[in-house]
């Protein structure tokens, strides 16, 4: 400052520079992901080629999956494993929420895992699918299984998501897109290709994580109305604040 003494650089705020929003902004992709799972659902009750298209690729899959492949595809099933994936989430928000002295880092963190708990398990017990290897692969069976649709694929989408936009301020660009959006593609990959889901299953998941983690990206985390006790940062931020 001229003619002063340089004031110190302030850190970044909670959900800080640069703010993740959801790309392309317009609500129209949100309705294209809720209508492409709506029609995917009721393609798999009415349309039997699509069914036909699971079972082929499963039993391609089980034809060709030798050892070492199979170990590779074993991680990439478990980067979507949600207990692990809400522990580091929840971990993550917690440490920018005291180094900022700002609950807004867990507030998403904590919703993430809620919203996708109610959407994927109440979808799962209404379609009552079976898993490739047991059960069956038509929809309302009425069977025990319920693997429609994939959360590990869900998770592997939105939990990277939430990470990525609570790390933002602190990553290159290249790392936190990477972090957003491979994890999905490769969950995808591994529990299709182990089959551990239908090729279906693994698309409604993919659908569903994407419509979730844009519906979490539009909500303003950063400026949404906190009272002063649960956001001190913004009391460190106020002109004359020494901190």
């Amino acid at each position: 400052m001229p003619g002063g003494t340089p004031s110190r650089r302030r850190p970044p705020r909670p959900l800080g520079v640069p703010v993740l929003a959801p790309v392309p902004a317009g609500w129209w992709l949100d309705g294209v992901l809720l209508a492409a799972l709506a029609g995917l659902t009721a393609a798999l009750v009415w349309w039997r080629p699509l069914l036909d298209l699971d079972i082929a690729v499963r039993d391609w899959c089980d034809a060709r999956r030798p050892p070492p492949v199979s170990g590779i595809m074993w991680f990439f099933d478990h980067l979507g494993q949600g207990g692990i994936l809400t522990t580091v989430t929840v971990a993550v928000s917690f440490w920018l929420a005291w180094r900022h002295r700002s609950v807004r880092p867990i507030i998403p963190a904590g919703l993430a895992p809620i919203i996708s708990t109610v959407l994927i398990v109440g979808l799962k017990r209404w379609t009552s699918r079976g898993a490739p290897h047991h059960g069956s692969v038509e929809m309302f069976s009425d069977g025990w299984e319920e693997y429609y649709p994939s959360g590990h694929v869900s998770n592997g989408i939105v939990y990277y998501g939430v990470l990525a936009m609570l790390l933002a301020p602190y990553l290159p660009v290249l790392v936190r897109r990477v972090l957003q959006w491979l994890p999905g593609v490769l969950t995808f990959i591994g529990t299709t290709y182990l089959g551990y889901h239908w090729l279906t299953d693994s698309i409604g998941g993919y659908l569903l994580g994407l419509l979730i983690v844009r519906l979490l990206l539009r909500v303003p985390w950063r400026t949404m109305p906190l009272p002063r006790w649960l956001d001190r940062s913004a009391v460190r931020e106020r002109p004359g604040s020494t901190g």
